[in-house]
């Protein structure tokens, strides 16, 4: 089954208001796109806008649907009993604040891997402008 077919809710474990992302554009082995678009409901939400400090957990869900990619053509389909642990090595932040209702645009591409950790590179776009870019560490744990 290709990528493109699982549900979000397959790719990563968030729920409810937790869930930031709202489309899957692409993904393969060693790049995932986004795109996420900030409602009232969002964490860090501050009158008509959204703290920019929320582009490292877009970042993370994006780089969980990167890792979950890997994962699912190791183990298969399911992974339940999975989890991450996402270390910030690196964030820099563009732009101060996300206005609600703006589609911001999230781009994940793997650089070191070895074994379950990945170093991921993650860029968040307004329209075309860069508005944060992060170097996360994921590594993938197996609970079961």
């Amino acid at each position: 089954m290709a990528l493109q077919e699982y549900a979000l809710d397959q790719l990563i474990p968030h729920r409810n208001g937790m869930r930031l992302i709202d489309r899957l554009l692409s993904a393969n082995h060693r790049e995932a796109i986004t795109e996420a678009t900030p409602t009232g409901h969002w964490p860090l939400r501050q009158l008509d806008h959204i703290s920019s400090l929320v582009a490292v957990e877009i970042s993370a869900q994006t780089a969980g649907i990167l890792v979950g990619n890997q994962a699912r053509q190791l183990k298969g389909a399911s992974l339940n009993g999975k989890g991450w642990l996402v270390g910030i090595k690196k964030a820099i932040f563009q732009q101060d604040r996300f206005q609600i209702g703006t589609t911001l645009r999230i781009h994940a591409r793997l650089g070191f891997s070895y074994q379950t950790f990945h170093e991921i590179e993650t860029e968040v776009f307004v329209n075309e402008t860069a508005a944060a870019t992060t170097m996360l560490q994921v590594f993938w744990v197996e609970t079961d």
